[in-house]
């Protein structure tokens, strides 16, 4: 049973971690980060000391890899800021990622779009009532 509840703490724990770094990102920070930067998600062991930050960055690989570097480079004023927002044992050492997650659905999408007017392209006539020439197709089978 304890181990259910430890899971949930630390699934708390990496919720408000993740809200209070995005408060900081909104609020802290000086200069603009280069690109458009979402706290993506929080992973934490059980122990709660170390946090690993996936970051979504939408801009060019050179402003990815500035915007990791840039918040590497302040990851202990972060880690500061979150000590004082949530009072916690202990804070946790911050290492960021860039999180890929958002590119991937991205390029999903665009691939599903294209084979979508691939589709249409090839056949014109369907657009309108393409279900039910599908249906009558399989139906002569």
């Amino acid at each position: 049973m304890k181990n259910m509840g430890d899971g949930r703490r630390v699934a708390r724990v990496e919720k408000e971690i993740q809200a209070t770094i995005a408060q900081f990102l909104i609020r802290g920070f000086k200069t603009p980060l280069p690109g458009l930067v979402t706290v993506a998600s929080v992973r934490m062991p059980a122990d709660l000391r170390a946090a690993k930050v996936y970051v979504s960055i939408l801009g060019s690989d050179k402003q990815q890899e500035e915007t990791i570097e840039l918040l590497q480079e302040r990851a202990f004023e972060i880690q500061n800021f979150i000590g004082k927002e949530l009072k916690m044992r202990y804070c946790p050492k911050l290492t960021f990622f860039p999180d890929h997650t958002t590119e991937q659905v991205l390029k999903v999408e665009r691939i599903l779009q294209d084979l979508e007017t691939e589709r249409k392209q090839k056949n014109p006539s369907a657009e309108a009532g393409d279900t039910e020439a599908d249906h009558s197709e399989s139906d002569d089978e």
